[in-house]
């Protein structure tokens, strides 16, 4: 088989943080009934699960490493997100976290790994899992991690200036650095789709 008949059976991803991306940001959340998701935010998933994308969660989660929820809360969580966004027409094909922290205090979490932002396991991961073409997916975040493992997994990068995104865009800015961004989700999936 040739690589061009390999790559066209595979469809880009869209790669999409959690916090401040599709919910507000919350330090640490860890109640099901404190989360809240962003305005536009499903029906920006559902424009992308039409043009052809893949919808992945990759979000670091170290509150389970520091102690302050378990991976079946944190499951809690990711299933009542899903019922909301699937309640307003959005859906994700995978969820994928990282509950690692060097030095945590849970040591069976304590560790240096290749899935926390910014490095691009989580990505990879998908990968793995689903017929995705990385040189044609985008990964959506509020922060300049989430630019970072796109570009380290081969995917381009693009903040939303939802959460910490409007900081880290200045952030950028002041270094010199030229980076995408957009007001939330739903323009810069406005924005990429046209």
């Amino acid at each position: 088989m040739s690589a061009a008949v390999v790559r066209a059976a595979l469809s880009p991803a869209a790669f999409v943080d959690r916090d401040g991306t599709l919910i507000e940001e919350v330090d640490y959340l860890t109640r099901v009934e404190d989360m809240r998701v962003l305005p536009g935010v499903a029906a920006a998933l559902a424009r992308l699960g039409r043009a052809g994308y893949l919808r992945v969660l990759v979000s670091n989660q170290s509150g389970v490493a520091r102690g302050m929820l378990d991976e079946e809360r944190l499951a809690q969580i990711h299933a009542e997100l899903l019922r909301r966004l699937r309640a307003d027409g959005g859906d994700l094909e995978l969820v994928l976290y990282c509950p690692h922290l060097p030095g945590a205090p849970v040591k069976a979490y304590d560790r240096a790994c290749e899935c926390r932002k910014p490095a691009p396991g989580m990505l990879l991961e998908a990968a793995r899992r689903l017929p995705i073409d990385l040189p044609r997916s985008i990964a959506f975040g509020d922060s300049l991690r989430d630019v970072e493992a796109a570009e380290r997994a081969g995917a381009r990068g693009v903040l939303v200036r939802t959460g910490k995104g409007e900081a880290e865009f200045a952030l950028a800015r002041a270094a010199g650095r030229a980076i995408t961004a957009h007001a939330d989700l739903a323009a810069a999936v406005r924005a990429e789709l046209g």
